[in-house]
This record gives structure tokens, C-alpha cells and sequence, in this order.
């Protein structure tokens, strides 16, 4: 078990935090802690369904390259939903390894000027290419409901959303689904390439060791792992990032920035339950003492908080308990919401809980998890609440905030494509597909090719 830190923290003695508006260094470690891998074992039992699969090397290869090649199985009905299509040209020129030599695609005879020892090939499909990992993905699918939420490390394909037969939900009911999905997605590209940028160098000073840190993959600095989650419709009204500063929960903000009414007559009850789960399992064994966690409250059985509301009833008491969604770093990367990670920096905290495991008043990460995982709903919702601590500040959209006017558009608009992409998607795989086709013949007579 890796010690407990707090980046930038100030010496036991001074009492108050006073980094000011410095942001502290970010360590590779900080990150790798996030990793949905790494604390999910720990937490699992206040978390969404999900299984986890290893990505081996031909599947990272195959996230990261250009072009979507889809598999060129049967739809699971007995029939092929594109008797016609066959594997998709590649977008750029590929070396084809060993066992690929067999799915070789013809050399254009009109092409004298290519390098004759860099044949244009056909990719082979995902299930050829890693046939172990697809079929897996399928059993998952299938063991978790038929419909999962899929996501990297870190990131969900949030922005890819408007691909999909169901729109702008993570949905996947096929592995095809979920290559698509991760795929077309920026947030999954930067998992890939750019998960430790501006990261403090690994020689630099830090506090504990990274020995500690998870274990890594030697070629991109982490293990990437596929999480498929138990997809449901999530009333995303009821979802919030929560904000941790040297161990103690200071701030909380709705995830969906629009105006939500009913919230209001819910303050105590978000409060409450956010601080229920964080002081019942996040306090004391999550290793960085600042970071910020997302957390969803769903209705009981039976009961619409928004219906309630409009009746004048008691929505508070209808709130399921917490249950964690992800954990991510403190730092720049991570969107605040509501606050500005100014204010969050700038925060006075009176007496910041510092220490290691074992310490006087710090309980041991096993006694911890054990008696987390006996607690049932109403055991969490009656407990954490023993410790006193900063007060969090909740922050909610209001109906006469001019900034909310800008909360309305749709989100990730900035990661759309034109219309043409939009009408392939909805006509299913095979109009996607055909349309990559087309894309791609276009492309090539315009190179001359």
C-alpha cells in the first residue's frame, strides 16, 4: 500500500494551507492513482457494475492508428449486416507484420511511384487482429446485461457520443460498438498519448517513492485497460464532481450545468451523501490526499425526485446512496465546474489531515476496506458522518444566472463532424462503413492514386 501524501502540502505545524494561487506539481503517480484500474479494486463495492480487460499490444496499436476498421463478423443475428463489405482500406500506408502477410491487399499497378517495399495492405479486422480480447469483450457484454458503457484509464468517449445507433449515450451493445465509440474519440486519444503531460519528471523529489505506484506498461508508462460498465439511463442531473483538498471534501458541483429546479430542495441530501461516501471510504485510503471524485445519486425504486418536486413532496429522503463513478487528479486537466481552480487553491483548510497509514488516528486501509465491504444501503447512509471536518460548499445552477445561458449548448459540440459523418452513423455499421469507403476513394483520387 503506497504511503498517504498531499501534494504541496505545508508542514503539520503551520495549520493552515497557504499555497495561495500556486498550482502544485503534478506527479506521475498522482495520475496513475486515478487510473480506473488502480482504485476500482478498492471501491467496488459503491461503484457501477464493471469488468476490466488488459489491452495487449495489437489492440493499443489499433486504437491509436488512423482509420476505422470494424470486424467483418456476423451481427450475432446469423446474418451479416454488409454481405458486401469487406475490411476497409487503410488510411495510411501500413507494414504488415507476420501474420498478416495473408490479408495482404492487392498493390495498385497504377501507383509506379510508391515504395516498392511498402505495399498498400488491408488491416486485419479487431477480431483477427486480437481475437482473444474481442470475444472477451463480447462475453462481458453479454454477462453485464447486453448493454455497456465503455471507457480507457480515465476517460469515457463522451465526445463520440453522437456516433451511436442510440444518440449521445455511451450505449454499446456489440464490440463494434465499442471500437467505434473509442475510436472516434478525443478524451480516448489523450488517454493514450498525452496522460502524463505535465507531469514533474520521474527524477524529481517525491514523497513517497514511486515504487509504490501501480505497474506500468514499459512502452506508454501505464497498463491501458477497457472498462465496460452496466450501462443504464443515468438522470444526469444527479451526478456531481466532488472536490478533496488535503483530506478534507470542500466543494461540490452538478456535473450537467443546466438548471435543474428540483435541485434546491435536494441541497441537504447531495450534501450529506457525498460526505457519507467519502468519509465512510475515500478519506483515509485513497493514497493523494487532494483529488476530486464524481459521483451519481440515483432514485430509489419507483420514485422521479423532478415529479416529486413539482408535487411539493419530500424529495431528500427519496435519494439513493452515493455510488462512485471516477476519481481524477488534482490538477489543470480536470474540470471544475462551478468553481475555478483558483478559489479551490486559494481555500484556507483549518486543520488538513496529513499522515501514513498506521499512523495514530488513520485506520488501516484492510480494516477499512473490510468494513466497507459489510455495509449495506442503509448502514452507508447512517454512517461516515463522525468526523468533523470543513464543511463543503455546494454550488447549483441557478434559473436567473446570465453564465447558465452558455450551460445550454450541446456538449462536446466541438468534436462533431459535418452532416454527411451524422447521416452514415444513423443509417447503422454497414452505412458507416460504406461511407468510409466512399471517403476514401474520394481521397485517393484527389492524390492521383
Amino acid at each position: 500500500m503506497p504511503e498517504f501524501h498531499t501534494e504541496a502540502a505545508p508542514a503539520p505545524s503551520s495549520g493552515t494551507d497557504d499555497e495561495g494561487s500556486l498550482f502544485p506539481p503534478v506527479s506521475r503517480d498522482h495520475i496513475l492513482y486515478c487510473s480506473y484500474d488502480y482504485w476500482f479494486p478498492k471501491y467496488r463495492k459503491v461503484c457501477i457494475k464493471s469488468r476490466l480487460i488488459e489491452l495487449p499490444a495489437a489492440a493499443i496499436e489499433y486504437l491509436r492508428e488512423d482509420g476505422i476498421v470494424l470486424s467483418d463478423e456476423s451481427n450475432g443475428s446469423g446474418e451479416d449486416d454488409d454481405d458486401d463489405w469487406e475490411p476497409s482500406n487503410p488510411t495510411m500506408k501500413h507494414y504488415p507484420s507476420a501474420d498478416e502477410t495473408k490479408y495482404q491487399g492487392l498493390q495498385d499497378d497504377d501507383s509506379s511511384d510508391e515504395d516498392e517495399n511498402a505495399p498498400a495492405t488491408i488491416r486485419l479486422p479487431p477480431n483477427k487482429r486480437f481475437p482473444e480480447v474481442h470475444q472477451r469483450i463480447k462475453d462481458e457484454i453479454a454477462a453485464l446485461g447486453g448493454s455497456v458503457a465503455p471507457k480507457l484509464n480515465w476517460s469515457s468517449p463522451k465526445d463520440a457520443t453522437w456516433l451511436m445507433a442510440e444518440k449521445n449515450t455511451m450505449q454499446c451493445r456489440t464490440p463494434d460498438d465499442v471500437y467505434l465509440l473509442l475510436k472516434s474519440s478525443n478524451f480516448i486519444t489523450h488517454d493514450l498519448e498525452h496522460a502524463f503531460d505535465g507531469c514533474i519528471p520521474a527524477s524529481a523529489p517525491m514523497a513517497p517513492s514511486s515504487t509504490s505506484a501501480p505497474a506500468t506498461d514499459s512502452s506508454l508508462g501505464f497498463q491501458p485497460v477497457l472498462v465496460l460498465r452496466s450501462s443504464f439511463n443515468m438522470h444526469t442531473a444527479l451526478e456531481f464532481r466532488c472536490f478533496v483538498k488535503h483530506r478534507n471534501l470542500v466543494a461540490i458541483t452538478p456535473r450537467d450545468l443546466k438548471y435543474y429546479p428540483y435541485l434546491k430542495g435536494l441541497r441537504n441530501s447531495i450534501i450529506e451523501r457525498a460526505k457519507t461516501l467519502f468519509h465512510s471510504k475515500l478519506q483515509f485510503t485513497f493514497p493523494s490526499g487532494s483529488f476530486s471524485f464524481d459521483i451519481y445519486m440515483p432514485e430509489r425504486d419507483g420514485f422521479d425526485v423532478g415529479d416529486n418536486e413539482a408535487r411539493g413532496g419530500d424529495a431528500g429522503g427519496r435519494l439513493s446512496w452515493a455510488r462512485l463513478i471516477d476519481i481524477n487528479p488534482w490538477a489543470p486537466r480536470t474540470d471544475t465546474l462551478l468553481f475555478s481552480w483558483r478559489e479551490l487553491l486559494d481555500l484556507k483548510i483549518p486543520k488538513p489531515f496529513l499522515g501514513i497509514v498506521g499512523e495514530s488516528g488513520v485506520p488501516d486501509e484492510a480494516e477499512t476496506a473490510s468494513q466497507g465491504d459489510e455495509t449495506d444501503e442503509d448502514e452507508e447512509e447512517e454512517s461516515g458522518n463522525d468526523t468533523e471536518d470543513y464543511e463543503p460548499e455546494l454550488r447549483l445552477v441557478e434559473k436567473d444566472d446570465p453564465a447558465a445561458m452558455n450551460f445550454s449548448s450541446a456538449p462536446y459540440s466541438a468534436h462533431k463532424l459535418p452532416k454527411e459523418v451524422v447521416d452514415a452513423s444513423m443509417a447503422g455499421e454497414g452505412g458507416l462503413r460504406k461511407f468510409a469507403q466512399e471517403w476514401q476513394e474520394i481521397v485517393e483520387r484527389r492524390e492521383g492514386r
